[in-house]
């Protein structure tokens, strides 16, 4: 298998976007009267990185097969660690959201390539094993990230924050050129940039790859719609204390690590098609629960208990899914494995973006928008998980 070090170098590369995104949410408030800001344009700050992460992936992902992924990590680390600077000088919120979406664009690299990594140093089984165990291991982020944002806040200013992304940024940056070989090796390409970028549109044409793309990036979308409601529906709603919504949200993030060491335990005996698609099928029936939940309209214990229960199986079984479609995708395209990478991490913060969006847009006081949000994502996923040839 993989080097211990090595491992946990290329979990913390997957790990930028949780980090960058639940580290500093302590501190939005803060941000917001300090730069004079409404709370609306401080929540613009996770909108912008969003988008600028995905169109990062786009980016970073064909030069990594043209470039190599040293160099192209190299470069892209470097963007972050230089905006993440940035973002702690900011003066006002316009500046914040452009250094933001600067320092998301720079953090595309590390999430796509690392993927890429992956691909080029193992089969297809193997690959789904160790991004299992990698996925493992960056779902802590979530849950770490919020709490150490907190007591970072207490050393008194949301900068530091900021501060500790970069050097963050720069402790990756420094790890790659120690640990991380040249992995794509004598496989490089010599073609032109433009023919690089024509990795998408090879890609794109298999049928099976698109079904891999929406199958990963609608179950993805669907754990974003939960992410987003779910802080008003627990608490607002059902009136749980800030405490207790904690602690069931860790409770998905431990569902998530289990389903993926299931995933470890199983993928060599089942291959990775079977896995995604009892994934899906568990995704699609836990939405189901939280619909009937959010449809019967109370905020009974029983009722929570159904929501909750939902959440585990939709959530959780995110890690049957994750780890096989990414690794069949870019087994599969092991000349474009960087343009497959990206276009799968686009499909995942792009759908994820949309499902944030959604369930905004239509917020009426009930869980109903949550939960048909998630519904049609997971729907999605599972419909695109049956046309998958085994």
């Amino acid at each position: 298998m993989i080097n211990r070090p090595l491992f946990f170098l290329l979990a913390a590369l997957s790990a930028f976007a949780p980090l960058a995104i639940d580290l500093y949410l302590p501190s939005l408030a803060a941000i917001g009267d300090e730069l004079q800001a409404s709370s609306g344009q401080v929540q613009q700050t996770v909108t912008v990185f969003l988008a600028g992460f995905a169109l990062g992936m786009l980016f970073y992902g064909p030069l990594s097969d043209r470039y190599g992924r040293r160099r192209v990590i190299f470069a892209g680390t470097t963007v972050f660690v230089a905006a993440s600077v940035a973002c702690m000088l900011a003066q006002s919120i316009e500046q914040l959201l452009v250094f933001r979406l600067l320092q998301a664009f720079g953090g595309g690299a590390a999430a796509v390539i690392s993927r890429a990594v992956v691909r080029d140093l193992f089969g297809e089984t193997d690959s789904a094993r160790v991004m299992a165990m990698i996925a493992m291991v960056t779902s802590l982020a979530p849950m770490v990230a919020p709490l150490l944002g907190a007591y970072i806040l207490e050393l008194g200013s949301w900068r530091y924050e900021f501060l500790a992304l970069a050097l963050f940024g720069l402790a990756c940056t420094v790890a790659t050129y120690v640990l991380l070989p040249e992995t794509l090796g004598q496989g490089r390409s010599q073609s032109s940039i433009a023919h690089a970028f024509q990795g998408y549109s090879i890609v794109l044409k298999q049928a099976n790859a698109r079904m891999l793309i929406l199958a990963g990036g609608g179950h993805f979308a669907a754990m974003f719609a939960y992410i987003t409601g779910t802080p008003f529906v627990y608490i607002e709603f059902f009136g749980l204390s800030e405490k207790t919504y904690a602690l069931l949200f860790g409770s998905n993030i431990l569902t998530l690590i289990a389903f993926g060491y299931v995933s470890t335990r199983l993928v060599k005996r089942t291959g990775t098609t079977l896995l995604i698609q009892v994934g899906s099928a568990l995704g699609l029936l836990g939405a189901l629960f939280v619909l009937a939940s959010a449809w019967n309209g109370g905020n009974q214990p029983w009722n929570l208990g159904l929501m909750v229960s939902g959440f585990w199986l939709c959530v959780g079984s995110l890690g049957l899914v994750a780890p096989n479609t990414t690794a069949q995708l870019l087994g599969k395209n092991p000349n474009n494995a960087g343009a497959a990478s990206a276009l799968y991490g686009c499909a995942q913060f792009g759908l994820g973006g949309l499902a944030s969006w959604a369930v905004s847009l239509v917020h009426d006081e009930t869980a109903l928008p949550m939960a048909g949000t998630v519904l049609v994502f997971a729907a999605l996923a599972c419909a695109s998980s049956q046309r998958l040839k085994r």
